[in-house]
């Protein structure tokens, strides 16, 4: 060292000790530019992901003509209801929306009466609903990793839910389910941003969300209640602040519906009954929901990719992951506790499971880009098909009974219910045209089939957008009266299976004797194919 540079070192060392604070907020101005870098460069993965899927949402939407059918069909009535109702009473109508949508909580059609309002009475319009939902899912899976995984493995998290083929074929239905998961991941984020209760504020505001959630389908306390009892142990008085906030909000609604919710609790046990799903807390009850996460919501790929994550997070566990591990076990919980038993019910679990599937893109972070190409052709694969695969690749037959549940490597439909798009006419239009008349006399049509998209719901939902003078019953069991006091009546030529739905009523084939054997009372005056093969006959009573 030369002796200008020793003269020099005491002058440089007093200029930094005079000035350490402007050196130590030039680090911390260098170190957040580098962290801003990082994130922005993490969610980037999300905002491509989401453009995405909205892009491949929209192709599928334009491309399917189909009706909606049951639930679907169900939801999109009452959110016509809504929407009706606002038109005519403007904000009086808030206090008529508990009474508008049935045994239902009536966020979602809400939801959808919105985007009625903003782009038009379509069912185009009410599929839309659900991209806001995505964007939401995103961006509450995403934070929520970031307390939990390192940025990348977040971002991860965030696109491998939404790419998931259950959330892929829900995304594109009007069913309460994909907006329920989406609450309840926004909810579980919220709950951890109150830090254990601690903060008040962002404690009401989990109140808030869990109020909301709570409107949007009454099995979101399943996923919430553990979690949030968890954290409640550290600050009793904020948890009991949300508690209220939500009850409050919640009971706007359930205050008024307890009767409708007890009458779809025993519609629904008696469903899962001719289903032949299994019993409550049984074994094959944890069985079944196993079994469709690795066969409907994941497929065998991504299902190993869950155990491999969940086998990392038990080696070194972090209690930071408690409300994560608990979302799961209150919501496998209750769902069994639930007779009826389907994969949709389990799809809030979903973003818990992305996030502990993510703990493998921790240290190898390398396997994001080995993992994309997968999640896209796995959408694909499920959205728009792929002739030159088999439909579906069994691994091994489950239960066998009126819905067989498989362990599939992929299956590209969903008992051929949902699926790539498809430009089909399912004849309802050509229907009520036929049984209506130029003077608006209402008309009385019975529909003794229930196949998917030409049953009763939908009939209703088309009769409600169209404003036809018509009035649908279905005839479930056998009933003369019932039968003769319709004016048009819709028969299918097969009565057994799970198409047309026969398994709902033993009596299905009597009725259609009934009817094939008095030609004197029941004239054909119509036939035809509906897209599935099946034969439909219509059918004009003669009134005594």
């Amino acid at each position: 060292m030369t002796s200008r540079e020793s003269d020099e070192c005491p002058v440089m060392l007093a200029w930094f000790g005079r000035y350490s604070w402007l050196v130590e907020v030039l680090a911390r101005l260098h170190s957040g530019i580098i962290n801003a870098r990082t994130a922005m460069r993490h969610r980037f993965l999300p905002a491509v992901s989401f453009l995405y899927l909205v892009a491949a949402n929209l192709t599928w939407i334009a491309r399917d003509t189909r009706p909606p059918f049951w639930d679907m069909a169900i939801h999109q009535s009452s959110a016509l209801r809504i929407y009706e109702a606002f038109a005519n009473l403007g904000i009086r109508a808030i206090a008529t929306l508990p009474s508008l949508t049935g045994s239902y909580p009536p966020l979602y059609q809400s939801i959808v009466a919105v985007f009625y309002a903003a782009f038009g009475r379509s069912v185009d319009a009410a599929q839309s609903a659900n991209l806001f939902a995505i964007a939401l899912l995103l961006v509450a899976t995403y934070e929520l990793g970031r307390t939990l995984l390192t940025p990348l493995a977040a971002a991860a998290a965030a696109v491998l839910v939404n790419f998931y083929p259950y959330l892929a074929w829900l995304s594109r239905e009007t069913l309460i389910d994909y907006w329920l998961t989406t609450m309840v991941a926004l909810a579980i984020w919220m709950l951890v941003r109150t830090n254990e209760f601690s903060d008040r504020q962002r404690s009401l505001v989990f109140g808030v969300v869990c109020g909301l959630g709570m409107l949007t389908k009454w099995t979101f306390i399943f996923f919430v209640a553990l979690p949030a009892l968890w954290y409640a142990r550290k600050n009793i008085k904020n948890a009991a602040i949300a508690a209220c906030a939500a009850a409050v909000i919640a009971g706007y609604w359930y205050v008024h519906a307890l009767h409708a919710l007890t009458d779809l609790l025993a519609t629904n046990t008696a469903g899962a009954v001719n289903e032949g799903d299994p019993r409550r807390l049984s074994f094959q009850a944890a069985v079944f929901y196993i079994r469709a996460m690795e066969g409907y919501q994941l497929f065998l790929p991504l299902f190993l990719a869950f155990i491999a994550g969940a086998i990392l997070l038990a080696r070194k566990f972090d209690r930071a992951w408690i409300p994560v591990v608990l979302w799961i076990v209150g919501g496998w919980l209750g769902l069994m506790l639930f007779q009826n038993k389907d994969p949709r019910y389990s799809a809030p679990l979903l973003p818990a499971v992305a996030l502990i599937t993510a703990q493998i893109f921790q240290r190898k972070e390398v396997l994001v880009a080995v993992f994309m190409p997968l999640l896209l052709f796995q959408h694909y694969l499920v959205s728009f098909g792929v002739r030159r695969l088999p439909p579906a690749v069994v691994l091994a037959k489950g239960v066998e009974g009126p819905l067989s549940w498989n362990w599939n490597l992929y299956t590209q439909r969903y008992f051929d219910l949902w699926g790539p798009p498809a430009r089909e006419d399912w004849k309802i239009r050509y229907v009520l045209d036929r049984v209506t008349g130029p003077d608006s006399k209402l008309v009385r049509l019975g529909i003794v089939p229930d196949i998917p998209r030409f049953d009763l719901s939908a009939f209703e939902f088309y009769i409600d957008l169209w404003k036809f003078p018509v009035k649908v019953d279905r005839l479930v069991t056998f009933d003369e009266n019932a039968i003769v006091n319709n004016d048009y009546i819709l028969v299918s030529e097969k009565d057994r299976g799970f198409e047309p739905g026969s398994f709902f009523t033993m009596d299905l084939r009597n009725i259609n004797q009934y009817i094939f054997r008095r030609p004197e009372s029941f004239r054909v005056i119509d036939s035809f194919p509906l897209p599935n093969g099946d034969v439909i006959r219509l059918y004009k009573v003669a009134r005594s």
